[in-house]
């Protein structure tokens, strides 16, 4: 049987806890280390602070507060960051020397129309869009619920692709020339996907100008262009519109309505017409509790020349006053303001 001493026995057991303590400790070390690691996971990446810097690439950084879903935080904050981006290379297009020449064309006269409706078609055509804005690092701070996006963009490829498509665009205008024999109305539907061209065309120039590209358009051809752009504003100021009002209540909107499509740029004439609107026009008063409402509607028949009709419009307002002759006039301005801007765009779509 061994025997052992006490004292030796009580030193044994104080060498054997050391050993687990210490174990205790490295196992403890081992787990803070891990959580050191995965700690270091979550510091913010440097771009967040400061976008790269490298040349012929444009950048942006965007946040987005998370509200449940991280996905839905990640993809609002990339777009966020394309807008960014975007915001980063603009430059005002004032001083863009493509847009300055076109400026050369006011003295021709005959803009405002051509303007107007410049704004009609660019409503209905999609917006070119810069391709090639990619989201290339994404983070989620879990601790402030935030999400982030770095868009990046190469420049250069983004102008080169852009000047491809404006050489396309400025050849098919350009091949497809004005028609100059044919009749105004006839040149008009001739030319319809040309003015939806070329407002694809100031878009296009616009991105250029943003990527700081619009020296790079070949000059000789903006020539061409801008010489088709000038006849097709001749053309549009020279369409001559005639009002043909059937009744005396009609007539009295004849100058209220000749005031508004003056203003839009319509070349109002009384013979010789390329244009005639025939106007059908109704109004309805009443009064009660001391208040004047005034309806007024009227419907206007598009003639060609020869009389035949080419499309009819239709327009209605309201208007309420203490005094009937001030109801009676809002109505009537408002009326005609509708006619007028209705006319704009029959001429590009129904025609």
């Amino acid at each position: 049987m061994l025997t052992i001493n006490k004292p030796y026995y009580l030193l044994l057991v104080g060498v054997l806890l050391s050993f687990g303590l210490l174990g205790c400790s490295a196992s403890q070390s081992q787990k803070q280390l891990v959580a050191e690691k995965g700690q270091a996971i979550s510091v913010k990446p440097g771009w967040i602070h400061q976008p790269p810097q490298r040349l012929g690439y444009a950048y942006g950084v965007a946040s987005s507060e998370i509200y449940g879903s991280e996905a839905r935080a990640l993809e609002t904050a990339s777009e966020k960051a394309k807008a960014d981006l975007l915001s980063t290379i603009r430059v005002e297009i004032g001083s863009s020397t493509v847009y300055q020449k076109s400026a050369a064309m006011e003295f021709q006269g005959g803009m405002t129309l051509k303007e107007n409706l410049n704004q009609e078609i660019s409503s209905k055509i999609p917006s070119v869009e810069l391709s090639g804005i990619k989201v290339s690092e994404t983070w989620v701070d879990t601790k402030n619920k935030e999400a982030w996006a770095l868009a990046e963009l190469n420049t250069q490829d983004a102008a080169q692709q852009l000047l491809l498509q404006l050489t396309q665009l400025e050849e098919r205008l350009l091949q497809r020339g004005t028609l100059p024999k044919a009749s105004k109305l006839e040149r008009i539907r001739y030319l319809k996907p040309s003015l939806q061209e070329l407002a694809e065309r100031r878009q296009i120039l616009q991105q250029l100008t943003f990527l700081g590209a619009a020296t790079q358009v070949d000059a000789a051809r903006v020539q061409a262009v801008e010489k088709v752009e000038v006849e097709i504003t001749q053309l549009l100021a020279s369409l001559g519109v005639e009002l043909q009002l059937t009744t005396n209540e009609a007539k009295a909107l004849q100058a209220k309505l000749a005031s508004a499509l003056t203003n839009l740029g319509f070349n109002l004439v009384n013979s010789d017409s390329d244009l005639r609107l025939v106007i059908q026009f109704k109004s309805n008063k009443l009064e009660r509790n001391g208040l004047s409402y005034v309806d007024v509607n009227a419907s206007a028949q598009i003639n060609s020349a020869n009389n035949r009709t080419l499309h009819v419009i239709n327009a209605a307002a309201r208007a309420v006053s203490s005094e009937l002759n001030v109801a009676k006039n809002k109505a009537e301005n408002e009326l005609a303001e509708k006619l007028a801007s209705s006319l704009i765009e029959s001429l590009y779509e129904n025609l």
